[in-house]
């Protein structure tokens, strides 16, 4: 940052991500990423009773039943697509593409046949896939399982459609051919496709009264990429780091829909070494803790719940789901009914605890840029939830160890998974919704179980909706009434403005006004200049183009002096803006806008506010200037948006 005259930060670019605009946001020195931060909560929690409309959509069953897992796309790889795995019968691996705007057509799904566990475990299936979407990975009671969605052809009975799977049999007693253990790690895939779990030893996946060695827990890393003939024995790597990593036992005294849950694991983004992972009896006192594997080094940190004080929920114990958010902060649920994050570079942990408190029953954790999407699947206390967290973090320096690393031969089987597809019509329905307002932030609950009076039972994987405003996730019903294999979507009322709004111009999600004139989404802004509930303001929201915003923390600047901030144009951009917000409504300030050249190509000075507009930029680089022109130091709030085309 520089001094004096003026000061320069990072800035962000637009660019094209698979066909869809994607914007890269840094900005550093004198302004800091925004991360969601409500006002200080009331000491004793408020409950505002609202309602919430939700979509949903059944699929036929096909011999199996309980949607589970969701792929967690934090990221916005799926674009208007989302992807899930069954639980019990033969389970399959299914993709759902809505219409973009979701009532204006019918969902067309693809379902892939998983090969059936010799034991079943009534619940252990999880998914990712790879970037790119070719390769989905689900992890099972025996192995690790991979769909290749390209590979595909039709056989010569009926025409059958199928495509390559691949089954490496990772949790095999070679000699009962039976699961080794009571498995229920979650997996991720890395750039690479270098797919990692965690696992236990020993146990009874039947008897739970034989519990594993917890001691022995390790984190696995398995080349997805192979070329291996059926058959083959294939080597796998092992990282013991203990701590009951991919165990997710019942807390005692607590009842659990969810069984089994996600014992979680993550990749770090841009850094291939570095894996972050559930530890549910983690450090001395058992509590739990969120480790990170260094497999360049075989070391490992973990961070200790030891350090979180019990609240009304009791200890902060037992860490399950756990995925890392846009801005590199890990968010994991626990079964103690807590969100927790880790800070990883200033080792700070924050903690969340659940309105719900003793009945809650956390299944899935969804980071979205500000807010943070979960549900609980305790059966008479199933919701679909976001939190919009304070932050009170409590600095929690890691303990360090090393990881003792093995190899080991498992089996791998090549065979060919059935297709499926079809068709389905969105459902609408009204479920009540609470705001809850606590120290730790603002929660916000959809009832959408029998404690709602619908029959969508324990919600289980949850993914934001990338394509919509915050606050838009997916679900998937573990125990829908009519036993269909069902999906829904929820727009979670938005209490109050967010630090990354999401341009959404849709929020009736294709309703029939004419039909309807009152709406189907219940709004709840406050802000009467956004009519849409995205969190941009209505001058700013063209109706006919897609915004892609980003807001600053406050920044002060003395008098006569000035900020820069970077921003790019493509070739498509329709406007570039910069907007600030004095904290003093008397202050004096000017924003310019200047090419890469310097040559000035649009200003704009004002008493409190001020916003400057470029029409239709050139593609490049270019400077944002926010000068003070009064005669007394400012407090500023920049905001900056790239406006291109619609979304089609």
């Amino acid at each position: 940052m520089k001094t004096g005259q003026g000061q320069q930060t990072e800035g962000f670019s637009k660019g094209k991500r698979r066909g869809t605009v994607a914007v890269a946001v840094i900005i550093t020195g004198a302004v800091t990423a925004l991360t969601a931060r409500g006002a200080d909560g009331p000491a004793t929690p408020t409950v505002q009773n609202r309602s919430t409309h939700v979509i949903e959509w059944n699929l036929p069953a096909q011999a199996d039943a309980v949607p589970g897992a969701m792929i967690v796309d934090t990221k916005g790889d799926d674009n208007n697509r989302i992807w899930f795995v069954t639980r019990l019968g033969t389970p399959r691996v299914y993709r759902l593409d809505p219409f973009r705007s979701l009532f204006k057509g019918t969902a067309q799904w693809t379902s892939w046949e998983l090969a059936e566990d010799s034991f079943t475990t009534g619940g252990g299936k999880k998914i990712r896939a790879s970037r790119d979407r070719r390769f989905v990975y689900v992890r099972s009671a025996a192995s690790i399982q991979r769909i290749d969605t390209q590979s595909c052809n039709s056989t010569a009975v009926a025409g059958q459609l199928t495509c390559e799977r691949l089954e490496w049999q990772d949790q095999v007693d070679p000699a009962s051919a039976q699961p080794a253990s009571a498995n229920v790690s979650d997996l991720t895939v890395d750039d690479y496709n270098n797919v990692f779990t965690t696992g236990t030893v020993g146990g009874d996946p039947v008897d739970l009264t034989m519990a594993p060695d917890t001691t022995q827990s390790y984190v696995q890393k398995l080349t997805g990429i192979t070329s291996s003939p059926d058959g083959t024995l294939v080597t796998v790597t092992r990282w013991t780091v203990g701590g009951g990593a991919g165990f997710c036992a019942p807390l005692p005294g607590r009842t659990t829909t969810s069984n089994p849950c996600l014992s979680g694991i993550d990749t770090w983004p841009g850094n291939r070494y570095l894996v972050y992972y559930s530890e549910p009896e983690g450090c001395a006192d058992g509590r739990g803790a969120i480790g990170e594997l260094n497999i360049s080094n075989n070391t490992v940190r973990r961070w200790c719940f030891t350090n979180l004080p019990a609240d009304a929920n009791g200890p902060v114990m037992q860490p399950r789901q756990l995925n890392i958010d846009h801005w590199g902060r890990i968010w994991v649920v626990t079964g103690s009914g807590h969100l927790v994050s880790l800070d990883v570079k200033k080792n700070l942990l924050t903690k969340h605890a659940i309105p719900a408190g003793a009945l809650s029953d956390p299944f899935g954790v969804a980071p979205d840029d500000d807010v943070i999407g979960y549900t609980d699947a305790d059966q008479s206390n199933s919701r679909v939830g976001m939190l919009l967290p304070n932050r009170t973090t409590i600095y929690a320096p890691p303990q360090c160890a090393s990881a003792p690393i093995q190899t080991v031969t498992v089996r791998l089987l090549r065979e060919r998974a059935s297709v499926a597809t079809g068709s389905v019509a969105p459902q609408g329905f009204v479920v009540p919704t609470t705001v809850t307002s606590t120290t730790d932030g603002v929660f916000v609950d959809a009832m959408i179980g029998i404690n709602g009076g619908h029959d969508s039972q324990s919600p289980l994987g949850i993914t934001p909706a990338k394509w919509k405003g915050q606050g838009a996730f997916f679900y998937a019903v573990g125990l829908a009434g009519d036993g269909a294999n069902r999906v829904g979507f929820v727009r979670l009322p938005m209490p109050q403005k967010v630090g990354h709004p999401r341009d959404d111009d849709d929020p009736e999600d294709g309703y029939d006004h004419d039909k309807h004139p009152q709406g189907w989404h219940t709004h709840a802004t406050t802000d009467g200049d956004d009519d849409d509930d995205d969190g941009l303001p209505a001058s700013l929201d063209l109706p006919l183009a897609q915004e892609y915003v980003n807001v600053g923390d406050p920044v002060a600047v003395n008098a006569g002096q000035f900020v820069e901030y970077p921003v790019a144009a493509s070739p498509t951009s329709l406007a570039l803006i910069g907007s600030v917000v004095a904290a003093d409504p008397t202050s004096v300030l000017e924003v310019d806008i200047y090419n890469a050249l310097g040559t000035l190509v649009a200003s704009q000075a004002g008493a409190g506010t001020a916003v400057a507009t470029l029409a239709l930029p050139a593609p490049g680089n270019y400077t944002v200037r926010v000068r003070n022109i009064g005669f007394s130091p400012l407090t500023h709030t920049p905001m900056f948006i790239v406006r291109e085309p619609p979304i089609q």
